[in-house]
C-alpha cells in the first residue's frame, strides 16, 4: 500500500456500545391476519393441519379458533401496492441482496456507523409465546441487545444481536426472534 494514501481507523469496540439497547420504531403489519393470506401461506410452507383453516377443528382447541403457524408473524409485513420492487436495485447493481444491507426489522432501527460492507446471518432464536389469530394485527419492535466486535483470520468482524418482540394490537406477546447479523 502507498504511505501516503490514508488507512481508516480500526473500529474500537467502545465506539458500538452507544447502540445497546436502541429500539426502533415499532413497524406495523399493514393488515391484520386474513383466512386468505392464513391459506396462501399454509400452502407455500406445506403445512397441513387443520388448525389452520378447519373452523370445527380449530375451535375445539385451546386456541378456540383458526390461527397462523407460529412463525407467521415474522412475515406479516408484505409491502403496500404500488410500492417499489425491493429486487430492482439488482438491474444496476447485480450484486445488490435486495435489503439495501438491511434486513426484516432491522431496518427500523438506528444505522450502525460502521466501515464494514459485507453482511451474513449468523442465525435466529425464536421463543414462541402464542399464535397470531385470524383479524389480529402484528407488530414488531426491534432493539439493539448486543454488538460486539471480534477479531478473525481474515480481519474484524461485528456480531450485531437484534431482539425483535412481535405482539398484537392488544399488547399479547407473539414471539420474541433473536437474530444475529454479521458485518465484515
Amino acid at each position: 500500500m502507498d504511505p501516503a494514501t490514508p488507512q481508516a481507523a480500526e473500529p474500537r469496540a467502545e465506539d458500538f456500545q452507544k447502540y445497546i439497547g436502541m429500539k426502533g420504531e415499532p413497524k406495523v403489519a399493514n393488515m391484520p391476519l386474513e383466512r386468505d393470506a392464513l391459506r396462501r401461506f399454509v400452502q407455500a410452507v406445506m403445512d397441513q393441519d387443520p388448525l389452520y383453516y378447519d373452523d370445527g377443528f380449530a375451535r375445539s382447541t385451546r386456541y378456540g379458533g383458526i390461527v397462523a403457524t407460529p412463525l407467521y408473524p415474522v412475515h406479516a409485513f408484505r409491502a403496500r401496492g404500488g410500492s417499489p420492487d425491493r429486487l430492482d436495485v439488482v438491474r444496476d447493481n447485480p450484486d445488490a441482496d435486495g435489503t439495501d444491507s438491511r434486513d426484516g426489522a432491522y431496518s427500523a432501527l438506528p444505522k450502525i456507523d460502521m466501515p464494514f460492507k459485507r453482511l451474513l446471518n449468523g442465525g435466529n432464536e425464536i421463543e414462541f409465546f402464542r399464535c397470531l389469530a385470524v383479524g389480529e394485527v402484528a407488530i414488531a419492535t426491534p432493539r439493539y441487545a448486543n454488538l460486539q466486535l471480534k477479531k478473525g483470520k481474515s480481519g474484524s468482524m461485528l456480531l450485531v444481536t437484534i431482539e425483535t418482540e412481535y405482539r398484537t394490537e392488544s399488547g399479547a406477546l407473539l414471539l420474541v426472534n433473536t437474530q444475529t447479523l454479521i458485518w465484515r
